[in-house]
């Protein structure tokens, strides 16, 4: 075990991890015990290592906030990158949503505060990219709450010269979808995963939660969650739906647009008395009271059952976001506008639909679900081919018809090919004798 990096003494192992290690240290010269991170530089290939441990560096040193943890310095020796950082005592986020330990008012101070240091990450023009539970730290006295957000590793610094443009860095099942569709996140990508965060500790499980990361990605592109149980909202504003819904709106215009204005209404809905108005600008007001309850007494869990997909009927045409025109100025022709504009969005739509179930594929090539949705997919492109190559290929590997009918969108094509039979006539009767059968 490593015995000191730089001027740093290490004490113990506080953490283990699959690239690298946290130990608890100690600078010599002042007494304070610091966290530690390190890594082999062989750890990884070329100068990936490197670089990120950089941009952690770079990220969370420029930024100064009691809700972020505090960079003191990095260094290499012997092999080792290190990056020396404010030791933070207390639990994760994800500890506490697990063990169920969060009242709901004190779930939505924790995340305003994580806002609040999201707001100083933003106006320095750094995205953090990779907001979830293990990466916000809860620090409990008895009377005060403070949150702190962690690791900055895969932070997107704006105008940096960083080469990582339209690359995906995070965890799947807190990515904004324009983040898995485009690969280019912005401060919204980060509220995003707030309102994840939220209804997460809200119910006490993940609202786009699947059993294979091309199930989740799907999920986070198309599915609605189910509405919060009433129960939830006993010491909270019941309007905390609303806040919730505006956090995760598939479309980034949707969205707050601010991590201030999400601190602020996270802060409102903590009164049961509040209710939202939407034309009416929330405010931000201090908070003078103690949470409402110590993290060590108990709080509600509400389960819900899994997360079901949303039926989209299959002759029926995606809804399309539409962005409304600010205040005092008048619509212009937008891009895209009518049928035309529809179809061609509705195309994407499926189209990166078909990339992310294609993946779903490659890394289960036994979901029978992910393929009763690939053939779907490919019958809304009216890519008949295709349509049929995913049939075989499922028919091959295994996968049962009536395992694929299962699937509601499979049950729904069926259904349509064979009133509408838009198939070629032997495909068509292929089709129909494997699936109809």
């Amino acid at each position: 075990m490593l015995t000191r990096l730089g001027k740093f003494e290490i004490i113990r192992l506080l953490a283990q991890g699959s690239m690298g290690d946290v130990y608890v240290g100690r600078d010599p010269i002042i007494g304070r015990e610091v966290a530690i991170k390190v890594i082999q530089t062989s750890a990884v290939a070329g100068p990936e290592a490197r670089e990120r441990f950089a941009r952690e560096a770079r990220a969370a040193g420029v930024l100064n906030h009691p809700n972020i943890v505090t960079i003191h310095e990095m260094g290499e020796e012997q092999g080792v990158l290190y990056l020396a950082m404010e030791l933070v005592k207390g639990e994760d986020l994800g500890t506490l949503i697990r063990a169920g330990t969060l009242a709901p008012r004190d779930a939505l101070e924790v995340l305003a505060q994580v806002c609040d240091g999201l707001a100083v990450a933003h106006r320095s023009q750094v995205v953090h990219r990779d907001i979830k539970p293990s990466n916000i730290r809860v620090v409990w006295d008895g009377q005060l709450l403070q949150a702190k957000v962690l690791d900055f590793g895969v932070a997107k610094i704006f105008n940096s010269d960083t080469t990582d443009e339209g690359t995906v860095f995070g965890t799947v099942n807190y990515m904004a979808p324009e983040y898995l569709q485009s690969g280019r996140p912005d401060a919204r990508s980060d509220l995003f995963a707030v309102g994840v965060i939220l209804y997460e500790a809200l119910v006490g499980q993940a609202p786009f939660d699947g059993p294979s990361p091309g199930t989740v990605i799907y999920r986070l592109l198309h599915d609605t969650p189910p509405p919060l149980p009433p129960a939830v909202c006993r010491d909270i504003s019941r309007d905390v739906q609303t806040v919730l819904n505006r956090a995760i709106a598939k479309d980034p215009a949707s969205r707050f647009q601010s991590a201030e204005e999400l601190a602020a209404a996270l802060r409102s809905a903590q009164e049961p008395s509040w209710r939202w108005e939407q034309d009416r600008p929330t405010v931000a007001v201090p908070v003078r009271r103690p949470p409402a309850r110590a993290l060590t007494s108990p709080g509600p869990r509400w389960g819900l059952p899994a997360v079901q997909p949303v039926v989209v009927p299959l002759a029926a045409e995606a809804p399309i976001p539409v962005r409304k025109p600010a205040p005092g100025r008048p619509p212009t022709a937008q891009a895209g506008e009518g049928a035309t504009g529809r179809a061609e969005v509705r195309k994407d739509i499926l189209e990166t639909t078909r990339r992310q179930l294609l993946q779903a594929i490659e890394i289960d090539p036994d979901n029978a679900r992910a393929h009763a949705m690939l053939l779907a997919t490919h019958y809304q492109l009216g890519w008949m081919d295709a349509v049929m190559q995913t049939l075989r290929l499922a028919r091959s590997r295994g996968i049962q018809a009536a395992e694929l009918r299962a699937v509601p969108r499979c049950e729904q094509l069926l259904s349509e090919e064979e009133q509408a039979c838009r198939l070629p006539l032997d495909l068509h009767s292929e089709f129909m004798q494997y699936l109809g059968g």
